[in-house]
């Protein structure tokens, strides 16, 4: 048994080694949406390669390949590559043999052939490899080491949230809501507008559980509340069927209880006994639910 598990890990060992060597790349933002068809915002690459570069007069350089099917160019014939950049190992920062470089959306997708028509109407997944090439090198022999990352362009947004309600707080309104399901695509956050007679208010959330409260409103006016869904893109879904809420000075036990300086004021009895009271109530209670 022992010998059979020392030659299993022999022949696994050569792939663990191929598979350290292999290093990944981080594309910063991951995800793209219609609204990058047309943006030259920068986009960070970084990579770590697995062998530190020879730096001098002729350094090596890092060669930034950009493709719609994964792994490295030349896999197969109806693969789109297209060199992206070469980068000289002298123009990255100190800390090698990490690497980076800025690049715009646009350039992603027109190395891959998407076009300023096809942007906005197709989704598709950008494979980036960055080939860590010996100096004189990059047209024979082989890179040095080699990092793989991919970014997706999604031109569909996410869906439509649902259910949205609505409760009165103090220049506040608490809003819930949940997410629909008509579209594949998911929602990382959620904006919520409402609008009133003296202004509009617009706040974003990332989260779809819980109450979400929507702060700087006045009291007394009437908002329509309406809720939308964004994707890890940016694209924004249409907006909910509107809900109307009014602000409203809220006070409760705790709000009494902090007025009072912490102090239990009333039906209970006073100080320490009042206190003991309310938790013999909640522990009855709770006695009940378990009975229940």
């Amino acid at each position: 048994m022992l010998r059979r598990l020392a030659l299993l890990l022999s022949m696994l060992s050569p792939v663990a080694g191929l598979a350290q060597a292999a290093g990944t790349v981080v594309i910063s933002p991951a995800a793209f949406g219609t609204a990058d068809c047309t943006s030259t915002k920068s986009i960070g690459l970084t990579w770590t390669s697995s062998v530190t570069p020879t730096l001098g007069t002729t350094p090596d350089f890092y060669r930034i390949l950009v493709s719609n099917t994964s792994g490295c160019p030349a896999s197969s014939g109806t693969q789109v590559t297209g060199t992206l950049a070469d980068v000289p190992a002298t123009d990255l920062s100190p800390s090698y043999p990490t690497g980076g470089a800025i690049v715009t959306p646009g350039a992603f997708f027109l190395v891959v052939g998407i076009t300023s028509a096809s942007c906005t109407s197709t989704s598709a997944t950008i494979y980036v490899c960055v080939q860590h090439w010996p100096s004189g090198g990059g047209g024979s022999g082989s890179p040095r080491s080699t990092a793989i990352g991919q970014a997706k362009l999604e031109v569909k947004p996410p869906p439509v949230p649902v259910s949205v309600s609505v409760a009165p707080g103090d220049t506040a309104l608490f809003v819930s809501w949940a997410d629909g399901t008509d579209s594949t695509v998911a929602a990382v956050s959620y904006k919520v507008t409402a609008v009133g007679s003296t202004g509009t208010r617009t706040q974003n959330f990332t989260s779809v559980t819980g109450l979400h409260r929507v702060n700087s409103l006045t009291n007394g006016d009437t908002y329509s509340v309406t809720v939308t869904s964004v994707s890890a893109g940016g694209n924004e879904s249409l907006a909910s069927a509107a809900v109307t809420g009014t602000p409203a000075p809220v006070v409760d036990f705790w709000d009494r209880y902090t007025d009072a300086d912490h102090r239990e004021q009333g039906g209970c009895g006073g100080g320490p006994a009042g206190a003991l009271s309310l938790l013999g109530v909640a522990l009855a209670l709770r006695g009940l639910r378990r009975r229940s």
